[in-house]
């Protein structure tokens, strides 16, 4: 069983919305990824203050093996994190190690209720039929997008290939116009999406992650 555990420190000049934001969507990978086990998630203690604070946030997870641990890593659901941190983040670190602990199960039935929930979120269809959202793309291979965008009457636009603090391939980490916004049915989503990381360009100075 591995353990891994990610601590962030928020930047000071942080807007809260997006520090809440994050905090309401990280707390979902328990649910989103059947990859994890025993999750636990929480802000730093600070009264009483037992150690020194530099990290602001943390959460913890429990993985089978190291090929679960390689299907958590490039999952839809780790991935889409991302996006929300270059806003609030100033800094991460994460650790694993090996446990002879065996945590409670994926939590099937809870997953059930959030897949119905997410679903919402990520393909939201507009009441008026000439108009569309944005669906969720983040953390999607393109062919999902193509998938996506068909689904509510758009078109995939311009495609960039981008670097940048990601693990794996074909993953959109950015989407313009934004997501959720609203737009006229037949419009073109633009999209920047992972490439090679040893070969592929760089993210622009303004959208790195960290």
């Amino acid at each position: 069983m591995i353990r891994h555990v990610v601590m962030i420190k928020f930047k000071q000049d942080a807007p809260q919305e997006k520090i809440d934001l994050f905090l309401e969507e990280v707390k979902k990978l328990s649910h989103l990824n059947k990859e994890v086990r025993d999750y636990s998630h929480g802000m730093c203690v600070r009264e009483p203050r037992y150690h020194s604070g530099d990290f602001d946030f943390a959460n913890c997870c429990d993985i089978d093996n190291y090929e679960a641990m390689e299907r958590y890593m490039s999952h839809w659901s780790h991935l889409r994190m991302t996006p929300f941190l270059p806003d609030i983040l100033e800094n991460m670190i994460s650790f694993d190690w090996e446990i002879d602990y065996y945590g409670p199960a994926f939590d099937a039935e809870a997953a059930k209720e959030e897949a119905i929930k997410e679903a919402k979120r990520v393909l939201p269809i507009h009441d008026d039929a000439t108009k569309a959202y944005v669906p969720e793309l983040r953390g999607r291979t393109k062919a999902q997008a193509l998938e996506m965008l068909a689904k509510v009457g758009l078109e995939l636009g311009e495609v960039e290939e981008i670097i940048g603090s990601v693990w794996a391939p074909d993953r959109i980490m950015f989407v313009s116009p934004d997501v959720n916004s609203e737009v006229a049915k037949g419009s073109k989503i633009n999209i920047g999406i992972t490439g090679n990381w040893l070969t592929g360009p760089a993210v622009p100075a303004e959208k790195t992650a960290w």
